[in-house]
């Protein structure tokens, strides 16, 4: 404020504005002026080289600065398929019109192309160059003696331990050291066992009571003295030998199997590193003067002739350790000398790449289930089966999936099987229609195949292999039961709720369904539902031993997914259910999949490897829907192009031109043109009994309802190249 007031002042004084204007233009024109700071581009690496190729050619150093020329090269993997033949279809190029489709093919189909450089090992962290021998993981702290405790009484070989790095530590058992007992009367003890790589880069085996090293040492290995180790069954399970050089031999035994083979292969390498070692150090020569060659090379061929022909392993850990110690300056020693910095010991370096591999098909938690019979309360001799056991009186199809209750939400496609003897199944076509030996329609024209599986052997798959990517104790399998339209669903299980005579009221339904099938075969009705858990915990645990519920009479009001959902949290608390059973039994059981399972086939029916021709007994993978979140995604390997249609409910009760409209029915059709005239295309999945694949798919239908619920799932194989035509048609 004191300086405005005096800059005001000098203002007010007569003559004083052109002696200001005088003294801020010098001040200005004396003032340094500060540019801004220039942004700096990046190199550009290969101009440089451009420019400046004649001298980086001419000078010495040029291999610091170039890239090998031999560095990089290019292999061909070939791409690994679990299917007999590719799953994209023969003629998928050939009806591809863009460019994208046309690329988007080649990556299920062309093999991989893999970019390898040969100095890559080179370019990574220092403790990883190559190297011969095997490091321990951190280099030990160094203890000296005078900081150790008095008190401390420890073996030479306890000592030694902390000294040197470990290379595997874990529980085997030892045979006891008494050479006067035979091989099979030895008794093994239970030793923790420390592999540590001393610092003149020997090994030794140390033994001890627990896992605690500081106590003393039960017993040690010198590796330096094995010549081979050899699995040793009849000795007890899971042992091997340790053959020494005096014609000694140490009997370890480890816990399990895998143990075991983890103990061998470690060990064989050490030996081969101890014997790969004493073949280099008698093939270098030694670098010295013409005067001294003869005098230090007659030394120390002497020395290493007399270790040798002495066989101690005491002397032989001495000449190696003198000649480790020789070559800390040369070879490997030099990377060693990094890892002394504890600066560099606490880098991670765990952020480094691991090596790339082919994208490989993601295998999820997967399942087999098997649908054996199902049978209700009322059974009777249907057509020609007189002398066969009694069947159901009428036909009766499953649809099985996986709810998520957790999650609210439905995770698999349907798998639908039929169970019907061919007795039964002939109801469905009238007496006037050929059939064939299985109850199925008996076609003119020759047998198609897809993919090179003929039709027949597609229509009664009682096998499906589901998969879950996020396997808990609340998902389950539901099972949803049809039948052929016919009426109510009150009306049409009061028969089996309330069956007073079986037989005369199982002569009554059959003649009933008889007519009804006849007429209305192709359209089906909700009937019952069970359900049962498929996991135990969150690992994936399967519950082998648990059973379907009840059957469930279905409730017409209660079709939809998110009812079926509601129903499984009133499943799981009994005290509360309120559901009406239908007495019957439903016969379909949970393993896991065997690891040998042949005959199968892909939810596209592609075969997979091994398949048999002409196999009756076929297994189908059932899609999973997986879960729209990141750390469940993963490349797809396989090309599948499906599209689910789900019908929901149709609002027909505000229109007046059909007033008593009933048993109403939605047909779904796709088709490639918006013109009248245009066929729908045979890309829809059939069900069971019928073609594997039709021109319209019909969901189920509910019975006196002028505004139906439906709840059928309608699978559709897209065509390759789709354009603005195509369309879905629902008729009603």
């Amino acid at each position: 404020m004191a300086e405005v007031r005096k800059f005001t002042k000098r203002l007010s004084k007569p003559g004083t504005a052109a002696e200001l204007r005088q003294s801020v233009s010098e001040a200005v024109r004396g003032s340094v002026v500060l540019e801004k700071t220039k942004i700096v581009e990046p190199l550009d690496y290969e101009n440089v080289i451009t420019q400046r190729k004649t001298q980086i050619y001419s000078d010495p150093l040029r291999d610091l600065l170039m890239f090998p020329m031999e560095d990089i090269s290019i292999s061909v993997i070939s791409r690994q398929r679990r299917t007999v033949q590719s799953t994209v279809p023969e003629d998928a190029e050939k009806r591809a019109q863009s460019l994208f489709v046309k690329e988007c093919i080649k990556t299920y189909s062309t093999d991989w192309h893999v970019v390898n450089y040969k100095y890559e090992d080179f370019s990574g962290d220092f403790r990883m160059l190559p190297c011969k021998s095997l490091r321990p993981e951190k280099i030990p702290s160094h203890v000296f003696e005078i900081d150790e405790d008095c008190e401390k009484d420890e073996d030479s070989s306890s000592l030694c331990s902390q000294k040197g790095g470990v290379i595997k530590q874990g529980w085997l058992h030892k045979a006891n050291v008494n050479s006067t007992i035979t091989v099979t009367m030895k008794v093994f003890k239970r030793r923790y066992f420390y592999l540590t790589q001393l610092p003149d880069g020997s090994y030794i085996l140390n033994s001890y009571k627990d896992e605690k090293n500081s106590k003393e040492s039960k017993g040690c290995i010198y590796l330096d003295a094995c010549i081979d180790v050899v699995q040793c069954p009849k000795m007890r399970r899971h042992a091997f030998e340790l053959k020494m050089l005096d014609k000694y031999s140490h009997y370890l035994a480890a816990e399990t199997e895998q143990e075991m083979e983890e103990w061998l292969l470690t060990l064989k390498k050490i030996i081969q590193i101890n014997t790969d070692g004493l073949v280099q150090e008698k093939k270098e020569p030694v670098e010295t003067t013409q005067e001294d060659e003869t005098s230090s090379q007659g030394k120390a061929e002497n020395i290493m002739a007399s270790l040798e022909r002495s066989m101690h392993p005491e002397l032989m850990k001495y000449g190696r350790e003198t000649e480790q110690l020789n070559k800390l300056s040369r070879g490997d020693g030099r990377q060693n000398l990094f890892s002394f910095d504890s600066e560099v010991q606490r880098l991670d370096f765990s952020g480094i790449e691991p090596d790339i591999k082919p994208f490989e098909e993601k295998c999820n938690k997967r399942f087999l289930v098997n649908c054996h019979d199902l049978t209700f309360n009322i059974l009777g001799q249907v057509g020609d089966n007189v002398k066969g056991p009694p069947t159901n009186v009428e036909p009766f199809f499953i649809n099985l999936a996986l709810f998520d209750v957790r999650n609210n939400c439905k995770i698999s496609a349907d798998f639908h099987v039929d169970l019907n003897p061919p007795s039964v199944r002939e109801m469905l076509w009238g007496p006037s229609t050929q059939l064939a030996g299985d109850g199925s329609l008996k076609s003119s024209s020759p047998e198609s195949f897809i993919h090179g599986i003929a039709e027949s052997q597609l229509r009664y798959i009682k096998q499906g292999i589901f998969s879950v990517t996020n396997p808990h104790p609340e998902i389950f399998l539901v099972a949803r039961i049809e039948k052929v339209l016919q009426g109510n669903i009150a009306h049409c299980a009061e028969p089996y709720i309330k069956n007073s005579d079986p037989a005369k009221t199982a002569q009554k339904v059959h003649r009933t369904a008889k007519q009804v099938c006849s007429r209305l075969g192709q359209y089906r009705m909700p009937f019952a539902w069970a359900a049962r858990p498929i996991f135990k915990d969150t690992q994936g645990s399967l519950d082998l031993d648990g059973r379907f519920s009840p059957l469930y009479k279905q409730d017409s009001s209660k079709l939809s997914n998110e009812d079926i959902l509601k129903l499984l949290s009133e499943y799981k608390k009994p005290e509360k259910t309120k559901l009406q059973i239908i007495p019957g039994q439903l016969n379909v059981t949970v393993e896991c999949v065997p690891v040998e399972l042949s005959n199968c086939i892909t939810s596209s029916y592609v075969p997979l490897k091994p398949f048999e021709k002409n196999c009756q007994n076929i297994t189908v993978e059932v899609e999973e829907f997986v879960p729209e979140m990141t750390k469940y995604c993963y490349p797809f390997t396989v090309y599948k192009n499906h599209l689910y249609v789900y019908p929901l409910q149709l609002k027909y009760d505000s229109q007046k031109t059909f007033a008593k409209a009933r048993n109403i029915a939605v047909c779904v059709e796709f088709r490639d043109s918006d013109e009248s005239d245009t066929s729908a295309l045979k890309c829809i999945y059939g069900k069971p009994a019928g073609s594997v694949f039709t021109t319209n798919a019909y969901a189920v239908v509910s019975h006196h309802n002028q505004n139906p619920e439906f709840y059928d799932e309608i699978k559709i194989e897209l065509p390759i190249h789709l354009h603005q035509k195509h369309h879905l048609l629902f008729t009603f």
